[in-house]
């Protein structure tokens, strides 16, 4: 058993060479648009499909994702570079179009993921490989705000009806709602909302698959006794919201 005490969480019976990685937690998602909700579990599962320009390294710091690189032009002026090569799980380029589209979607009011964009007042198209975000004010933390301010593409969007952003407080259902198509690491797969999420490896993903997990499921389990018995029992390989009372006795338990 390995105890991870940063995440909470527990890892048992994984070998070396396990593929199919079975994780449980206490939360369900609500959606699986992108812009739709502010929520910590839904962020979670997202961030596996769909990417933003910027992400963390391992150590927390920020580093390049859909973006290779950038520059602050002045205090209110940024210019990213794109990167190039990327493709949409769908087959379709990634291009600046995709940046600009997702800027005014993810700002519609219906979705509560507006915070993420905070003060930038807009993004502009410079060729397809380069955007700039205009900004209201200098913002030191921009790069760790775009963070989860995740790419859709355009032509996706527009294909399945899309381009709005899921009203879930009126409980609309959209194909975004339900289905996925990013530029992530993974590859939505199926999901029986209260049941599972299956996820696969995204094989022409851009970037480096680390570890030895090529596909994943979640299975959100609410009862805290429930989640540890399926620890115990092996049904799932790691949970990452252990009931603190329990953490000890697991950790023992070898």
């Amino acid at each position: 058993m390995r105890f991870l005490p940063l995440l909470v969480s527990l890892l048992l019976g994984a070998s070396a060479q396990a593929a199919n990685l079975r994780w449980a937690a206490q939360n369900d998602i609500l959606t699986f648009d992108p812009h739709s909700q502010n929520h910590a579990t839904t962020l979670t599962m997202t961030m596996h499909v769909y990417e933003g320009l910027t992400r963390y390294d391992r150590n927390y710091n920020v580093e390049p994702a859909l973006a290779t690189g950038w520059q602050e032009i002045s205090p209110t002026h940024w210019r990213f570079s794109l990167r190039k090569g990327v493709q949409f799980h769908d087959g379709a380029p990634f291009t600046a179009d995709d940046v600009v589209f997702s800027f005014g979607r993810i700002r519609q009011p219906q979705g509560t993921m507006q915070i993420y964009v905070a003060g930038v007042s807009e993004v502009k198209k410079i060729d397809d490989y380069t955007v700039d975000f205009i900004l209201a004010g200098p913002n030191p933390i921009l790069l760790r705000n775009i963070i989860d301010f995740r790419i859709m593409s355009r032509s996706w969007a527009q294909k399945t009806r899309s381009q709005n952003i899921q009203d879930y407080k009126a409980r609309e259902e959209t194909y975004a709602s339900r289905n996925a198509n990013g530029t992530g690491p993974y590859i939505l797969k199926g999901w029986e909302p209260d049941k599972q999420i299956v996820f696969t490896v995204n094989k022409n993903w851009w970037g480096r698959h680390d570890g030895n997990v090529r596909d994943f499921t979640y299975t959100p389990i609410k009862a805290d006794a429930t989640r540890v018995s399926a620890l115990l029992s092996g049904d799932v390989d790691m949970v990452t919201d252990l009931p603190t009372q329990d953490v000890e006795r697991l950790r023992r338990n070898d």
